[in-house]
């Protein structure tokens, strides 16, 4: 296990984020707001209906201009509109699941659950029910938060965040993201991948997942490469259970220098 501290690791974390200056909510509130009123205009895509896509851009807000987390002000005013039905107005079913799932996620934890997770017995091939490109490309592991009162906790995002960089060899990994399953389905989709690999996959993370439906994905790279020379890159997807304790990652490469 690499050990390196959280600070230290939340500026390798941001790559995906590509802050620009630790804002805060001075800075990510105003956009916030100025993002949801362009959502609802009606010269917006949907019209003065709020998607899931127009709230995810708007939440990154609270993501992109800081060190990639939200913070507890960022958290406090968040309260204040994830469950006001005024503001909710217009929003589409799925805009609003979203909201709620970023809202859980990124909950302005500093410190890591003491989550630690191993590789499978099984090969992907066999926990995928099929072999093929996206087994070929795929790396499994998983664990538990202890339940015991002395090591409490759930599966938020700094955890998520500091047990994938502590656990997998990457030099990066960016912010999770919630996703449903046809985003899911739209990302397991590589060239080459069969519908048989990715239903398999989907299968395999919603064992985890189930009808809690808590899948999150993050972008992670390797800057110098794994058993030969040259930077390589992906996804991963953390399926993580109803009590929040369980998770499931699954790895997966789609570049290579």
């Amino acid at each position: 296990m690499k050990s390196r501290s959280l600070k230290s690791l939340l500026g390798t974390l941001a790559f995906i984020a590509a802050p620009v200056a630790l804002a805060g909510l001075s800075v990510s509130q105003p956009l916030f707001e100025s993002k949801v009123r362009t959502a609802r205009a009606t010269t917006s895509p949907q019209g003065v209906v709020v998607t899931r896509a127009e709230i995810s851009g708007a939440l990154s807000s609270f993501l992109a201009y800081d060190d990639g987390t939200v913070d507890t002000s960022e958290r406090s005013y968040l309260s204040t509109r994830v469950n006001d039905p005024v503001f909710l107005t217009d929003f589409a079913t799925d805009a609003r699941t979203y909201f709620s799932s970023f809202y859980e996620l990124n909950d302005a934890a500093t410190s890591p659950a003491p989550l630690s997770v191993y590789p499978v017995d099984e090969t992907p091939a066999q926990a995928f029910g099929v072999s093929g490109v996206l087994s070929g490309s795929a790396a499994i592991q998983e664990g538990v938060i202890p339940s015991q009162p002395y090591q409490p906790g759930v599966a938020n995002q700094v955890t998520l965040q500091w047990t994938y960089y502590s656990s997998f060899d990457s030099t990066g990994v960016g912010v999770f993201d919630p996703i449903n399953e046809a985003e899911l389905r739209l990302a397991l989709a590589l060239p080459g991948a069969t519908q048989a690999e990715i239903n398999g996959a989907v299968a395999y993370l919603n064992q985890i997942a189930g009808n809690s439906k808590r899948l999150y994905k993050a972008s992670w790279k390797n800057d110098y490469g794994r058993q030969y020379p040259g930077g390589l890159g992906g996804f991963v997807v953390a399926a993580v259970s109803t009590d929040r304790r369980f998770v499931r990652y699954v790895e997966f490469i789609t570049w290579s220098e």
